[in-house]
């Protein structure tokens, strides 16, 4: 009688999870390492190619990622090349409030993006918080109502301009501002309406 030979089927090895993972890994190295050369080719053009935008762009980028002082670099570069830029003297502006300090320059940035471009709510909203900052609560109370006037239904601006108001010890206009925010959604202000309004 004739033996049978026992077939066995081709299977996947066994082996551990950790075995696997690191096959996968391995086997997707040359493909990662194609991709990476890619981007950074890219990236690299790009750089080599910059004109006035692109050095906006690349603040944009840089204060994306969380750079703020390469950021305002970029656009002081964007500004040289194009004073009318309004939208680089508003981001300038913003990534230096975001690190702090140098008030009054920021305060000149968003006065001139605000020169060039008068609708900018959020121009009159941010110069309004360095305003207030500084103790300008006048002031920043003037550009609060200026954003308000542009967006009405952005209610940020009326919690800012709630602040304002009690910080010079109007509380009835506070209140009257947090309510509004809230009408619009801005579920932040809760607490100082408990606190502060009837």
């Amino acid at each position: 009688m004739p033996q049978c030979a026992h077939a066995t089927a081709e299977r996947w090895p066994r082996r551990p999870p950790q075995t696997i993972a690191k096959t996968v890994v391995n086997n997707l190295r040359p493909t990662l390492r194609k991709l990476k050369n890619f981007i950074f080719l890219t990236i690299f053009t790009v750089l080599l190619s910059c004109n006035g935008t692109d050095n906006y762009n690349l603040g944009i980028y840089n204060a994306r990622q969380g750079n703020q002082e390469k950021a305002i670099e970029y656009f002081t570069k964007a500004i040289e090349d194009n004073p009318k830029y309004s939208d680089a003297y508003y981001n300038r502006a913003y990534a230096q409030q975001l690190i702090g300090g140098k008030e009054k320059q920021i305060i000149s940035d968003y006065t001139k993006s605000l020169e060039l471009n008068p609708n900018d709510n959020e121009a009159h909203m941010n110069r309004g918080l360095v305003f207030m900052k500084m103790g300008e609560n006048d002031k920043a109370i003037s550009d609060y109502i200026k954003s308000i006037e542009i967006k009405p239904d952005y209610p940020i601006v009326y919690a800012n301009l709630g602040n304002a108001y009690k910080l010079k010890g109007d509380n009835e206009k506070a209140c009257e501002n947090w309510k509004k925010s809230l009408e619009l959604g801005n579920r932040n202000v809760e607490l100082r309406l408990n606190l502060n309004c009837e």
